[in-house]
């Protein structure tokens, strides 16, 4: 199998993980204080990784990573903080079933911010895309009462803004994982963000959380494995060789585990209108991919 066949498994698998991920973040929060749960899972999930390093006897150059500092922070503050809390706090707020299809937003955003940052090109075609994707967004979030807008309109808002922050750490992760490798920004992301996130958590803290045979410690150190360890770690790796577009429009599989996970596990639905706001998400995002792709053969022909 060539390198780029093991990038484009491990960017198919990272999804599925992802969306199951997502169901079970989104009960915790609704369980325990949401930045609190980010900042534990960070931490665990940080631990974990850095151990894993020590076992497999993964090597890190010191001097590396001082010259992809700038990198490292700018992951860091984007993914590890400020998109985890936000993410978090959203998904307390709605349902984590709503929140699989929000998370298929980032293509778009990801093609966003390389116009903005990269210089690269939008057609006209990718414009329309997104206002019919968009409108998907609306319609899931809404189920079509599209003059309400209370608690869980606002958790839905939250979690697409984390999606556009989400978005923005592909350009850092990119050349991250190419410079030193998967694991070292993996746990950097991951625990120095839930550590810093740490003392403005506690502020929100019960003594009740400290329970840990609460059901909620069970679904955020599920999450843990399946995100913080192994998701995570299948991004970064999928990014070394494949482009970091075609690594968020693979996200559009995610609903494929996501979706039966939620429904079979805590009974979450969607009614028909927000089963067509979902698709239009779906169809939206693997049609930006398309594009992408056409693009991207285009140019090695």
């Amino acid at each position: 199998m060539k390198p780029k066949d093991y990038g484009l498994f491990f960017g198919v698998l990272s999804p599925l993980l992802s969306s199951i991920g997502v169901v079970l973040i989104a009960a915790a929060a609704k369980l325990l204080p949401p930045l609190f749960v980010a900042s534990i899972t960070g931490i665990l999930g940080g631990i974990i990784l850095f151990f894993s390093m020590f076992l497999f006897k993964e090597k890190f150059n010191l001097l590396q990573l001082k010259g992809n500092s700038k990198d490292l922070l700018k992951m860091l503050f984007v993914r590890g903080v400020f998109g985890a809390g936000i993410m978090t706090i959203g998904l307390s707020m709605t349902d984590g079933i709503k929140a699989i299809f929000f998370s298929k937003m980032e293509p778009f955003f990801v093609l966003g911010w390389h116009w903005l940052l990269l210089g690269e090109k939008i057609r006209k075609s990718h414009i329309i895309l997104l206002t019919v994707h968009m409108t998907g967004a609306i319609i899931l979030s809404t189920g079509g009462n599209f003059l309400t807008f209370g608690r869980t309109q606002l958790g839905d808002l939250l979690v697409i803004f984390a999606m556009l922050l989400f978005a923005l750490s592909y350009i850092y992760g990119s050349r991250l994982s190419k410079s030193i490798g998967s694991r070292v920004p993996s746990a950097v992301t991951s625990g120095i963000g839930g550590l810093i996130l740490l003392p403005i958590s506690l502020f929100f803290v019960s003594s009740a959380v400290w329970n840990i045979a609460s059901i909620g410690w069970v679904y955020m150190i599920s999450f843990v494995i399946l995100w913080n360890v192994f998701g995570l770690t299948f991004w970064f790796i999928s990014l070394k060789t494949v482009k970091g577009w075609m690594v968020s429009a693979l996200r559009s599989i995610g609903p494929i585990a996501g979706v039966p996970f939620a429904y079979f596990l805590f009974g979450e639905t969607l009614n028909i209108i927000q089963m067509l706001g979902g698709i239009i998400v779906l169809i939206t995002s693997a049609l930006i991919a398309r594009e992408h792709l056409r693009k991207d053969n285009s140019k090695s022909s």
